[in-house]
């Protein structure tokens, strides 16, 4: 029976990622003196091989600090949870971090999976789009009441990534010999602003009050709710107020979303 297009593609794709399925040897046809296994040996052994190297690309600190030998066997391990549907080397590791977070290298290495959190946000925000900053003088006559309804949305690329591992530090070893690294891990926790300035990704280590306010804005609560929060906590409220200064000078802020008392307007 003549195998159909989607039949070849799938039979190839298991024997790719490991599978034993004869069917594949059975359709293909190879010129006379040409030996079908070495043909495979091409697809079979490339493929790896392009994931290790697209890794490498996106998570440049996780593969310094495993080596090549274990970015080798990491990228086989991680092959085959890579989804079919994808056509961009650059998407393959999405689904690295997760995968960390139960791969045997944890157990040695259990900063791995948010290192590899905050490598993605960087590669993810180096590709997104960099909207129109907020322009602060359109809500110059709001009033204290009215600020404190406004929702804040901020540039598409920018992430906050917590973890109870020094993953900044971490992150900047990618420069430094293996042998070299000495980073104390121990009750070293730190939370890490990803952000564009320019053609440039910032990557920033920040304090707890700002991180609880990125992270309640970002999703979707109001200022007032949020720093009264922040406040009952012990912040300083005029602490908040000059974080929103300093992310709208740095062209963070996108929106300034404000409804209350029945209406509502908004600034693009």
């Amino acid at each position: 029976m003549r195998p159909s297009l989607s039949d070849l593609q799938r039979a190839l794709s298991e024997r790719i990622l490991g599978g034993d399925d004869a069917a594949i040897d059975a359709w293909l046809r190879v010129p006379t003196g040409v030996d079908l296994a070495e043909r495979l040996a091409v697809h079979i052994e490339g493929y790896p091989t392009r994931v290790a190297a697209a890794l490498r690309e996106a998570f440049p600190a996780v593969a310094h600090i495993l080596g090549e030998g274990s970015t080798a066997s990491l990228a086989r391990r991680f092959g085959p949870r890579i989804s079919a549907s994808l056509r961009n080397l650059n998407q393959i590791g999405a689904a690295l971090p997760e995968f960390l977070v139960s791969d045997p290298l944890a157990e040695d290495l259990p900063f791995l999976s948010d290192l590899a959190r905050l490598e993605w946000a960087v590669v993810r925000c180096f590709h997104s789009e960099v909207s129109r900053p907020f322009d602060p003088r359109t809500g110059e006559h709001w009033t204290f009441d009215e600020w404190e309804q406004v929702r804040i949305a901020f540039q598409p690329g920018l992430a906050v990534v917590r973890s109870a591992w020094p993953i900044r530090e971490l992150r900047e070893a990618k420069d430094t010999d293996r042998a070299a690294i000495d980073i104390d891990l121990v009750e070293r926790p730190d939370r890490v602003l990803v952000h564009r300035q320019g053609f440039e990704v910032v990557v920033e280590s920040i304090d707890a009050v700002e991180c609880e306010a990125l992270v309640g804005l970002r999703a979707g609560r109001r200022l007032g709710d949020v720093a009264e929060e922040l406040a009952e906590g012990g912040a300083d409220r005029e602490a908040i107020s000059s974080l929103f200064s300093r992310w709208a000078a740095r062209g963070l802020v996108v929106s300034c979303a404000l409804s209350a008392f029945g209406g509502s307007r908004g600034t693009p």
